[in-house]
């Protein structure tokens, strides 16, 4: 913390608004009103919650699909994550865009053959 001002936090996006959408959701600036723009899923802050995802619409994937499988279903739901599920159909873990290029992409690692859960 510097003066006093705790570090923005970083939030999670599921939808397909892009940099601009998501710009103009954190800023409160969706349509006529700041009130009437934002989602449900949204605080006056622009940040969304855990508690008020709605899973249902979320990308799920099992933790043994490959990542180059997870990089397919991304782009074609236009999404930044995937929500990772185990054997059981539990949530496990998540893999972000970031971490594709960080822990795949930089690593020269096959995509084709790398499950999710070695990325």
């Amino acid at each position: 913390m510097v003066g006093g001002m705790s570090p923005p936090r970083r939030t999670l996006s599921m939808g397909s608004g892009g940099a601009m959408g998501r710009r103009a959701a954190s800023a409160g600036v969706m349509g006529d009103s700041p009130k009437r723009g934002l989602s449900r899923s949204m605080t006056m802050g622009g940040e969304r919650t855990v508690k008020r995802l709605r899973l249902s619409r979320a990308l799920t994937v099992p933790e043994s699909t490959t990542v180059l499988e997870v990089c397919r279903r991304m782009a074609a739901r236009r999404a930044d994550a995937a929500l990772l599920t185990d054997s059981n159909a539990l949530l496990c873990g998540i893999l972000t865009d970031k971490d594709i290029a960080t822990r795949v992409i930089a690593r020269e690692l096959k995509i084709d053959e790398t499950p999710r859960r070695s990325a």
